[in-house]
């Protein structure tokens, strides 16, 4: 995953969204509060919405419905109809902001980091969206980022031994050595210049694979941004993701 925050990027810096692991707080852990969402079906996905977004924010969240929507059908469109299959067993979760925490959209694995965190263990296997708020807003800098979180799920959940898949990590590191990644655009979207930044990709295995995906189906907001660029810079993931997604998109 991916922070998706711009304006809280600039002092804290890009972390992964991928739930993986956090301390606890000091305090004893509480078990999370079930709460009743609405259920809602988007484009073949179940999405539960927290029924605080609804009540004190309805028109934003209306609108991230919508752009939500709009996502998913891009995904319908250009992912291999038995990989749309499996990734909308993936569910979906619309939650307010959390305090102290970034709104952002995350995979979450398992449910130990949401226990840890008080977060409903429900969400497991889920994604979860608590920027609903920004919606609009992010989607001018990342224009799939859905697919970005259900390429985690892919990951996590079909390719070979998970998000230790041996072939993602070799080609990472592949990568990584190269330094080709070590400094490349960014678009911000939302009238901002672009920027040179080391690619978000680099994070680890697991955003190089989500982020070259994003590249591959849809539009990055990192170089390279598009299917054809991701072919001209970076060859060798390109045609590892024709492999593990299983498609037989033009070369």
């Amino acid at each position: 995953m991916k922070s998706h925050c711009f304006f809280a990027l600039l002092f804290i810096g890009l972390t992964s969204n991928i739930a993986l692991a956090a301390a606890p707080d000091s305090e004893p852990t509480k078990a999370a509060e079930r709460i009743e969402r609405q259920l809602r079906d988007v484009a073949g996905w179940k999405l539960h919405i927290h029924p605080e977004l609804l009540e004190k924010q309805p028109e934003k969240t209306a609108r991230a419905i919508e752009l939500l929507n709009i996502q998913l059908q891009e995904i319908q469109r250009v992912l291999p109809p038995a990989v749309v299959a499996e990734l909308q067993q993936v569910p979906l979760y619309f939650s307010p902001e959390y305090p102290n925490r970034q709104p952002l959209a995350e995979f979450h694995p398992d449910a130990g980091w949401l226990r840890a965190n008080k977060r409903d263990p429900a969400m497991a296997k889920a994604v979860e969206f608590t920027n609903a708020a920004i919606f609009e807003r992010e989607v001018s800098r990342m224009p799939n980022f859905a697919l970005h979180e259900l390429a985690h799920a892919y990951h996590h959940r079909v390719l070979r031994l998970s998000f230790a898949n041996p072939q993602v990590r070799a080609a990472y590191q592949k990568a990584k050595a190269s330094g080709k990644y070590d400094s490349v655009q960014r678009r911000l979207g939302n009238g901002y210049p672009e920027t040179k930044e080391r690619a978000y990709a680099m994070t680890n295995p697991q955003e190089y694979f989500a982020e070259t995906s994003e590249a591959f189906f849809s539009t990055n907001d990192f170089f390279p941004f598009t299917r054809d660029e991701l072919k001209q810079y970076d060859q060798e993931m390109f045609s590892l993701l024709r492999e593990l997604w299983k498609t037989e998109a033009n070369p």
